[in-house]
Order: structure tokens, then C-alpha cells, then sequence
């Protein structure tokens, strides 16, 4: 497991960001990246970043915790794909948790690809559970799963 410093991203990340997103198959608007992380932004969301230890690759990946009604989401994670199966995905999602915990949520979310079986496996393993599918969520038409996991996130261990 790699073990990257994780911290939260400002605008002087964004061209990093930029680069992880346009590799996502659910990447998202520059100009919205860039209104979530401008300084003075109403939005309450937060960008968590791994970032490599060595100045081979700045930023490895990235997740964002947002919320919708009284839960807390997990609206992005991203990982560079030479970096992934590595663990950072899973300490990604381990922080955001950490941040719900300290902002007093009791549940966070997440919205999943129906065929992203790898993801799936890992919100399991950290004590996610499916609970609905929405038909059609994404642009292609593919259904995304809803799963949504108790504060304090489990850790859980690969397999």
C-alpha cells in the first residue's frame, strides 16, 4: 500500500485537478471545479487530495464530500491510473468520512457506476451497502447504484 499525504485542495490545485479529472469517466465541468474552490464560494463542499510523498506526481488523486439534505456525499473520487490498487482510494475515502464525522454527520452516500465492480468492492469492504438503483443516472444511460454507509467509516481490509 502506498501511503500518500492527504490534505485539502485549494485553486492553486486545480491544474492538477484538471489533469486527474479529464482521465474520470464522470469528469466534471472545469468551470465548475474551479466555483467550488474559488475563494469567497457559497458551495459547502470540500476537495480532499492524495499527494505523493516525491515530486514524481504531485497530486494522485482527489475525492469530494458534499452534502444533500442531512447526509453528508462522497461526489467524486478519483485516482491516477498508475496509482490505483495502491490503497489511496481507500485513505481518500477514509478522510472524507473523517471530515463528515467532524462536520456531525452520521451517514455518507455515494453514487456508483452499476459497472465499476472494483469501486463497488471497496465502498463494500468500508461498510457501504446498495441500498437503490437509479435508472439511467448517467449520460451514456447506465445505472448508478446509491450506497450509503454509518459514521464512523470501517477501514476494512483488501482481499
Amino acid at each position: 500500500m502506498y501511503v500518500p499525504d492527504i490534505d485539502f485542495l485549494t485553486f492553486e490545485d486545480i491544474p492538477d485537478i484538471l489533469r486527474l479529472n479529464a482521465s474520470s469517466s464522470c469528469s466534471w465541468p472545469e468551470e465548475v471545479i474551479r466555483s467550488d474552490l474559488r475563494e469567497n464560494s457559497n458551495n459547502e463542499i470540500t476537495y480532499l487530495g492524495a499527494f505523493a510523498t516525491t515530486a514524481e506526481a504531485p497530486l494522485l488523486g482527489y475525492a469530494v464530500l458534499g452534502r444533500e439534505k442531512q447526509e453528508a456525499l462522497l461526489m467524486a473520487l478519483v485516482v491516477d491510473s498508475v496509482y490505483r490498487r495502491r490503497g489511496i482510494g481507500r485513505q481518500l475515502v477514509a478522510a472524507v468520512g473523517d471530515c463528515a464525522v467532524y462536520l456531525h454527520f452520521r451517514r455518507l452516500r455515494l453514487k456508483v457506476r452499476k459497472s465499476n465492480a472494483g469501486a463497488i468492492s471497496l465502498y463494500s469492504q468500508m461498510s457501504f451497502v446498495g441500498e437503490t438503483v437509479r435508472r439511467g443516472y448517467y449520460s451514456n444511460g447506465e445505472d448508478a447504484i446509491i450506497m450509503s454507509a454509518r459514521l464512523p467509516l470501517k477501514a476494512g481490509t483488501k482481499s
